[in-house]
Formats: structure tokens, C-alpha cells, sequence
């Protein structure tokens, strides 16, 4: 019988794999839990991960949950409950969690078009730059603790932050009378989304920012770090993850019109190495 990898922190810890690097990958399935939201990027995600762990040897048990608000997923984290999450990697992320060192979208996530109601259009249609976007006092919406709040401080662009799931941002957005008037969402996750009632995806920007998502898991994991990190790094090197992301988001930049938008480069902020971590239990 197959002995089970359990990537947790809990199971790490209290013994219930004893598997080190030097075992025999083929004896071993990797059990993952991981949030991710989007439908486009958990069939991505699903893909690289089995492949990229079936070239080591492995066998992969993945359970995919809905994202929660992001400070209940790094709790949910800290206690073992979910083995990583994926998340744009942000000094604090960095200070408090290992971060695999790959870059999961090779750059799409940080490519940003907004979701916005038609009647707005004629003031989008003017911003040529960056200090357009300003002038116009056009206003974005996050969800809390996101780290393009950070982004948008740093460029000097208004936004306000709300706790509202996606689908009653978007309904606050064809209102209209939310005090706010675009949603940004990476041009990976930005098909996902159910356009209806005026509500359009802006035909002629794309912001972009210099992120990407990566895995993170936490710093006791010794072990499934580096089964991830060889897996993921072979699957950058050999072009498997290139393979896939042009499978599963290849038909995005003529979809977009990615080459004819005008783009807006956001610069990030300044202080990102003055960061205290988020506080980790004791085991």
C-alpha cells in the first residue's frame, strides 16, 4: 500500500509522514488543499501541479476550496488547515511564509483590466496615462487587505475598499451609486465574471504591475517546500509550464486586444522592505 504525504502543518508535525527528500517519490501521494477561486485558473493550477509532480515520481491527491478573505486563509494556514495558498507575493507574504520561488502566471495576473458599467465609457476613453487616471477621479474597489490597495496608494490613484463578495461589487457597480467605478481583475481571472445589465469589460486599457501569484506555505513544511519547489522549478525549465499557460490562457491577448490597449504601468510601493510579519503559533 502507498504511504500518503500529508502536506499540512498539522500532519507534518505530529509525525504522520516521516518521508524525507532521499524517499522514493513513487511510494508517495501528495495530498494538497488549496483555495482558489477562479474556474480558468483552478483547471491551470490543477494541471501544472499533477504534471509537474508526476515528473518526480508522485501522485496527487488536490482538493481545490473557495478562496476566503485573506486574513482567514493565513490563519487557516498557520493552523494546518489548508496546505498553501496562492496569493501576489508582497513583502509581508515573504517575511512570514516560505514563498516558492516560481512565478505561476509568468506575468498575466499583473496585467489588470477593469470591469466597469457602459455609461462610464466616455471617461475611460480619455485616459492616455497614467496622470489621466488620476485627473479623471475615477475610483476602484478591493476587497480588504488586498495588496493592490498598497499599489494604488503608491500611484496616487483614489480607490475604496469593500467586504462585499464579487457578485455584489459587480451589482453596486451597474447602480452605480457606490462610490466607485471600476473593478480591476487580471486578465486571467477577468472571463469569469458574468457581464449583463450595462456591465462591460473597459475595451482600451490595461494597467500592469511588475507581481505575480506564487505558492505559499508555512516555514515548518520543510520537506513539501522542497518536493514543490523541485517539481515547480523543472515544470518552468523543461517549458511544461509555458505548455500549459498557452493551453489555458493562450487565446487571452487576442480575446483583449492586449497589443492595441493602451497600457498604464503602475509602479510598486517604495517601502516594501519595511514589513513586520504576520504573527505564526508556536508547535
Amino acid at each position: 500500500m502507498k504511504s500518503v504525504l500529508i502536506l499540512c502543518v498539522f500532519c507534518f508535525l505530529t509525525g504522520v509522514s516521516q518521508a524525507s527528500e532521499s524517499d522514493t517519490a513513487s511510494n508517495y501521494t501528495i495530498e494538497i488543499t488549496l483555495p482558489v477561486r477562479q474556474v480558468k485558473l483552478q483547471k491551470y493550477i490543477s494541471e501544472l501541479l499533477h504534471r509537474a509532480l508526476a515528473d518526480l515520481g508522485y501522485e496527487l491527491a488536490l482538493t481545490m476550496t473557495p478562496n476566503p478573505l485573506y486574513m482567514r486563509e493565513s490563519r487557516l494556514l498557520n493552523s494546518g488547515r489548508i496546505t498553501m495558498i496562492m496569493r501576489l507575493a508582497t513583502p509581508q507574504r515573504d517575511a512570514t511564509f516560505h514563498k516558492i520561488a516560481v512565478p505561476l502566471t509568468q506575468g498575466l495576473i499583473g496585467k489588470r483590466l477593469l470591469l466597469i458599467h457602459q455609461r462610464n465609457q466616455s471617461r475611460f476613453d480619455a485616459i492616455q496615462s497614467l496622470d489621466a487616471l488620476r485627473a479623471s477621479e475615477l475610483i476602484g474597489v478591493f476587497a480588504p487587505g488586498w495588496y493592490d490597495t498598497q499599489i494604488w496608494q503608491a500611484n496616487r490613484l483614489p480607490f475604496i475598499e469593500s467586504a462585499s463578495d464579487h457578485a455584489t461589487i459587480l451589482r453596486m457597480l451597474v447602480d452605480g451609486n457606490r462610490g466607485f467605478d471600476y473593478f480591476s481583475r487580471g486578465i486571467n481571472e477577468i472571463d469569469d465574471y458574468t457581464l449583463s445589465d450595462g456591465l462591460i469589460i473597459e475595451p482600451h486599457l490595461v494597467l500592469s504591475y511588475p507581481l505575480d501569484f506564487h505558492f505559499y506555505l508555512h516555514p515548518d513544511n520543510k520537506v513539501h517546500i522542497s518536493i514543490l519547489t523541485r517539481a515547480l522549478e523543472k515544470a518552468r525549465d523543461n517549458g511544461l509550464q509555458s505548455r500549459l499557460l498557452s493551453k489555458h490562457f493562450g487565446y487571452l491577448q487576442h480575446r483583449h486586444k492586449l497589443s492595441a490597449r493602451r497600457v498604464i504601468s503602475l509602479s510598486l510601493p517604495q517601502n516594501q522592505g519595511q514589513t513586520i510579519p504576520l504573527p505564526l503559533s508556536s508547535h
